[in-house]
């Protein structure tokens, strides 16, 4: 008897030199029965476009597995991720980003692990590997199953990356994907709605590489903005909390810009949303050093 088909969405922009990496960590799975969906996002007449098209082409001519869709015009990764659904013919989505990779066995485990699911359980993910010029720095095995509602109204829910979604169709349709507004946050907003209903199971192995090799800050002001219109969007969910919940959410999301401002050495901010974030159940130990002890570190060493 033949197994359900996975549909595996490749949402791809400026990446073609991790794309091809990416492609081969889904061939060579042990699950066979598949469709790889590579959404092209980068905008044309540019070279990324190019070197994207040789590469899907040359491996659309080896494996008729895959299909590949391009965007008119870079639109985003929530709009990608989207597009990529809409043709899926997949029982399950899996997602994987083009710089990140999937161990052999993931799409097995993960499919083995839903089958068995009950239908409160919306999908699953893993445990996750982290490499940076190809080393292993850190393992995350401590994945929980259960419901993460306000751990990801606070962008505290460890999934790892958005390549750690594996995920019912069924689902995805119910919830019309990903809200394409979204810029940043893409993740955690569609897990939000994920979580007002299902919940999500977890195998502790980690089956998905997750690949830091750029890792770049985000814009301050756009993040600010961005911040603003998560919380805003989920009013409604969060106005019915309780207030350590809601303390707990704040939080966590105003120590999360203040953080990032602090790398970027932008005292001004971090200091505004550390200031924030004390209103909402005070500063840690941890939270208490960097926001006294790091700009003064800075100033001596400059």
């Amino acid at each position: 008897m033949k197994q359900p088909l996975v549909s595996i969405i490749i949402p791809t922009y400026e990446r073609p030199d991790t794309l091809d990496r990416a492609i081969n960590s889904v061939l060579n799975q042990t699950y066979k029965n598949i469709e790889v969906i590579v959404v092209d996002d980068n905008n044309p007449d540019t070279e990324a476009r190019q070197k994207t098209e040789e590469l899907v082409e040359r491996y659309i001519n080896m494996d008729n597995r895959i299909r590949y869709i391009k965007h008119e015009h870079n639109k985003n990764g929530a709009v990608a991720r989207n597009t990529g659904f809409a043709i899926a013919k997949g029982k399950y989505i899996s997602l994987l980003d083009s710089d990140d990779e999937y161990m052999p066995e993931r799409l097995q485990k993960c499919f083995d692990m839903m089958e068995n699911a009950s239908d409160n359980i919306a999908g699953v993910y893993t445990g996750c590997e982290f490499r940076r010029g190809g080393k292993v720095y850190h393992v995350k095995k401590n994945v929980k199953p259960g419901n993460f509602l306000i751990d990801t109204l606070a962008c505290k829910f460890m999934f790892c990356t958005g390549s750690n979604i594996f995920v019912r169709k069924s689902v995805i349709d119910e919830l019309n994907g990903f809200d394409g507004a979204f810029l940043r946050h893409q993740d955690y907003e569609f897990l939000v709605r994920v979580f007002e209903k299902y919940d999500l199971a977890a195998i502790q192995e980690p089956l998905v590489i997750k690949n830091n090799e750029n890792f770049n800050l985000p814009n301050l002001e756009k993040q600010v903005a961005i911040k603003k219109q998560y919380l805003d969007k989920f009013k409604y969910i969060i106005d019915t909390l309780p207030e350590k919940d809601v303390n707990f959410i704040m939080h966590g999301n105003y120590i999360n810009v203040a953080e990032n401002a602090m790398a970027q050495n932008n005292f001004k901010v971090a200091n505004e949303f550390y200031s924030k974030a004390s209103q909402y159940g005070g500063l840690s130990a941890r939270e208490w050093f960097r926001r006294l002890v790091f700009p003064i570190y800075n100033t001596i060493v400059r």
